[in-house]
This record gives C-alpha cells, sequence and structure tokens, in this order.
C-alpha cells in the first residue's frame, strides 16, 4: 500500500513537471517574437535543400545571419515608434517577408492581365502603402497579439521540421550523383597505352551542320573540311543528351545518363549536375592515372575551382539571393546598366564584355597550356562561350555595335551565323597552336554541349540537341567511333580506343524535355 502511494506520487510529481515543461514552452511560443528569427532560417534552409550539392554550407549560415541580423535591426529602427517589441517584430517580419519573397510576388502578379501591377514602381509604391497601413494599425490596436505570434511560431517551427525531413532525404540520396560515376572505378590505364595530352575542347552552344543548313540556311562545311584536312573525324549526326549545359556536361563527362529523379531540367536541378560534374568518372579516371588537369571551364571541381562562373547560370549562394528583392533589382539594375539606360560607359562596358575577356583568357590560357613542357600527360578542359551570345563580332572581326549585345531579345540568326564563322578562325587557329607546341600528339575533342538553343525555336525542338563533334587521335584510329554518337558515349569511344578499355556503349537518346 505504501508503495503504491509512494509510486503515485511519483508518478504524479512526473506529470506536473511534464505539464510545468509544456506550460513553459507553450508560454514561450505565444509571448516571444521567435519568428522573427525563423523566417530567415526557413528561407535559407528551404533554398538550401531545394539547391542541395550546389550551395555551400559555410554561404548558407553567413546568409541566415545576415537576415536575422537585418530583421533585427529593422525590429530594434520601430521599437520606439511601438514601445512594443512584438508589434515591432511584427513589422519587421511582414518587411522581410517582402525581401525573401518578392520574386514570387513578382512572378505570380506578372500573369495577370493588367502588365503595370508587376513593374517595381507599382509593387514598392503599393508595398509602402501596406507597410504604413500595417504601421499603423498595429500602433493603434490595445489588442495583445500574443495568439497571432503564438501561431506564426508554431507555423516556422513546423514547416522547418518539414524541410529537415526533406533535406534528411536528400542527404540519404546523396550518392545518386556517384551511382553514375561508379563506371570507371578501380579501372586502370595499362602500362603498354601511350597516354597523349588531352584536350576538351567545349564550344557552348555550337550548333551541328545539319542544324545550321536547316535551321540557318547556312553550310558549316568549309570549317568542317579544315578540320578533315588536320585529320579529325567528323561525327555528321551528332547530338547532345541534353539541351541545357550543366545537364549535358555532367552526362558527358559522367559517361553516364542522370538520374531520372534528380535531373529533372524543367525544375533545374542545377545543384545535382554540378556535384555530378565534379564527381566526374571521365576526369577521375584520366587524374588516378597520372593525368594532370587544367580547369578553364565554368564549373568547379575539387581543388580546381571554375576559371569563371558563367553568368548565365546561377551559382552558389546567388542561387539562394537570385529571386529576393535585392537580387531582382540588382539583376535588372545590371540589365540596365548593360543597355545604357544607367551607370557609366566602364560600367556597361565591363558588364557586357565580360563573356568576351573570359574567351580571350581561356584561349591564352589554353595556349600556355599545351606550350608547357610536363612530366606528366595533361588534360585540359576548356569551356569557351563561342558562338554563345553575345554575339561580339561578324564573320570578318569586326565589332558589333555594343546595343546588339545586351538583350537576348535582340538576337537574329545572322549575328549567330557571324559570330560562328568568327570563332571557327579562332578555333583553327588554337588547333595549330597545340599542334605546333605539342611535343608528342594529342587527342582533342572538339564539341558542344548542345545546339542553338535561342534562335529559330520550333515546335519539335529536336536542334537544341543537334551539336559539333569532332576527335583527332594520334595515328587517326577511328574504328569505333561512328556518325550518330551522342555525348555520354564520347569518352567511352575514347578510352576504348586509347586505353584498352572494353566499355559498354549506351543507347544514344536524347531528353525530350522543353525549355
Amino acid at each position: 500500500m505504501k508503495y503504491s502511494l509512494k509510486k503515485d506520487c511519483r508518478g504524479n510529481l512526473n506529470q506536473k513537471r511534464n505539464d510545468s515543461g509544456k506550460k513553459e514552452v507553450h508560454t514561450f511560443l505565444k509571448h516571444k517574437p521567435v519568428f522573427l528569427f525563423l523566417l530567415p532560417l526557413f528561407f535559407v534552409l528551404h533554398e538550401f535543400t531545394r539547391n542541395y550539392f550546389a550551395v555551400p554550407v559555410a554561404g548558407s549560415l553567413l546568409l541566415m545571419l545576415v537576415y536575422s541580423t537585418a530583421s533585427l535591426l529593422i525590429a530594434g529602427i520601430y521599437w520606439p515608434f511601438f514601445r512594443d517589441k512584438m508589434k515591432a517584430s511584427f513589422l519587421a517580419f511582414t518587411i522581410m517577408s517582402f525581401q525573401l519573397f518578392f520574386g514570387s510576388i513578382q512572378d505570380a502578379l506578372k500573369s495577370w492581365p493588367v502588365f503595370f501591377v508587376s513593374q517595381y514602381r507599382f509593387i514598392i509604391i503599393i508595398s509602402l502603402f501596406l507597410f504604413v497601413l500595417i504601421a499603423f494599425a498595429l500602433k493603434k490596436t490595445r489588442r495583445k497579439l500574443f495568439l497571432l505570434n503564438y501561431y506564426l511560431n508554431l507555423l516556422f517551427l513546423l514547416i522547418i521540421a518539414i524541410d529537415v525531413g526533406w533535406l534528411t532525404k536528400k542527404m540519404g540520396r546523396e550518392n545518386n550523383y556517384e551511382a553514375i560515376n561508379k563506371l570507371m572505378n578501380d579501372k586502370s590505364i595499362p602500362d603498354s597505352c601511350y597516354k597523349p595530352d588531352i584536350y576538351l575542347l567545349l564550344l557552348d552552344q555550337y550548333a551541328g551542320n545539319s542544324s545550321l543548313n536547316k535551321m540557318y540556311h547556312f553550310d558549316n562545311s568549309y570549317f568542317l573540311n579544315e578540320l578533315k584536312s588536320r585529320g579529325f573525324y567528323i561525327a555528321g549526326t551528332s547530338r547532345s543528351n541534353y539541351n541545357l549545359t550543366p545537364f549535358s556536361m555532367a552526362s558527358a563527362l559522367s559517361m553516364n545518363y542522370l538520374d531520372a529523379q534528380m535531373a529533372l531540367p524543367t525544375k533545374l536541378n542545377l545543384g545535382y549536375c554540378y556535384q555530378a560534374i565534379r564527381s566526374s568518372s571521365a576526369i577521375k579516371f584520366l587524374i588516378v592515372n597520372g593525368y594532370n588537369f587544367y580547369n578553364y571551364s565554368v564549373f568547379d571541381f575539387p581543388g580546381k575551382p571554375a576559371h569563371k562562373y558563367e553568368a548565365f547560370l546561377p551559382y552558389g549562394t546567388s542561387l539562394i539571393t537570385l529571386n529576393t528583392f535585392t537580387g531582382r533589382i540588382e539583376r535588372d539594375f545590371n540589365n540596365s546598366i548593360r543597355e545604357g539606360k544607367f551607370g557609366s560607359a566602364s560600367e556597361r562596358n565591363k558588364l557586357v564584355y565580360e563573356n568576351l575577356q573570359y574567351n580571350d583568357s581561356t584561349f591564352a590560357l589554353t595556349k600556355k597550356a599545351a606550350s608547357e613542357k610536363t612530366s606528366s600527360p595533361k588534360f585540359v578542359y576548356s569551356h569557351f562561350m563561342l558562338p554563345h551570345f553575345p554575339y561580339y563580332f561578324d564573320k570578318d572581326g569586326k565589332e558589333l555595335p555594343i546595343d546588339k549585345l545586351t538583350d537576348f531579345k535582340r538576337t537574329n540568326s545572322s549575328d549567330y551565323i557571324g559570330y560562328l564563322q568568327y570563332g571557327n578562325k579562332k578555333i583553327l587557329s588554337l588547333l595549330d597552336n597545340i599542334f605546333l607546341h605539342s611535343t608528342k600528339p594529342p587527342v582533342i575533342l572538339l564539341l558542344s554541349d548542345h545546339g542553338s538553343r535561342h534562335l529559330n525555336k520550333s515546335e519539335e525542338n529536336t536542334n537544341d540537341f543537334v551539336n559539333l563533334n569532332a576527335v583527332y587521335i594520334p595515328g587517326q584510329n577511328y574504328k569505333q567511333f561512328y556518325d550518330s554518337i551522342t555525348n555520354v558515349n564520347q569518352f567511352r569511344v575514347l578510352f576504348n580506343t586509347c586505353f584498352a578499355q572494353q566499355l559498354p556503349l549506351l543507347k544514344d537518346s536524347v531528353s525530350d524535355v522543353k525549355f
């Protein structure tokens, strides 16, 4: 009996402690505006998870700290007006929500039939009016806002918990990009094989000849014949497997098709593609087998950062900030500078000609790499934004007016073809330089990531995939190469030919996703 009473007392005591703990949590969530910090946490965590693999953890934590500090500062600025930390926090929450979710608001307004509602002047004026209205409504009310405070705290804790679950699931699938990169594990180049320097010269958005004939009524035979005269094999009906650069290069360098669930171009899962590129089978195989890797591309590799991050593709924390109010303002302000509406001539030139400077430096670095005398073989990946827009020159090397270089909407077929012809001369000169300075005959892969995607769009969009594919191998043993090869099989055939590998070829197919 005594034991039973003692047990009941302990049970009641534990129950009281639990009830007391729950009450303290309830009181805390009801009286403390924690949502002011949960909002930045949710936003950064959500975008970090959505772009997992592509956004660095340190950068995300710093961004979270910046947004939390901004929230606290805004609340501190308005505290003297309200003399109430909860009301000041509500107004700060409203302003920070506008900053963080501006892109979604603007995109939703763009679907309205009234065009001006999505313009900055309208949104900013209406938003300022609403901020003032909310401020005075908060100032005027005598109600205690405990219920709203409690609701917001619980709401953000719930959706953060959901995102943590989503992140955990993605982390569990972290090896998906590794699954497509297992092909060359434990494979080696036999000692009997000659190890030539290998150059991957990637021409962004260079269309294959059949597409040039069909869509632009241009015959590129002169350039192709010049390649053939130098000993190149031309795959006449080659295609890329994907029609967006990160997807195409992830597949080509991984020597495999991308995970169907992770690589959905319509969702722009760039993080998965970037990580697949970083861990790519082709480059790992060459490095393990003694090759020095020269990275003159727009992608990061372990210990080899990008030569330049491509302006048309978001990278790192810009994937998080891209659609915030300040992110949209910066993007559109830079576009206005490019178009000459704001800023100085030097600021405009810096933005407009950045791809030209990148191309020039990549040509110079590739030539320098070719002239270097090394004891180890070289693998050089040079990614040229050529003939990708902007189209800086015509076929004779004459500069196009700057007003033609500022907006995709102003592109036209003749400018694209002119820049392609200009690029042909640059590429032939580079090839001759590589041959001249190579101490031993090199391998050269002259590929494009996809075809021309922005001009003369067809309903079938098949021309998006028709690409340039030319290869030079010492001894010109092209028996295993074939006319309809796609990029996913390029390194498979190369390694089979040059390094006595026996890699099976994949079925050549393309993504049917429309952008």
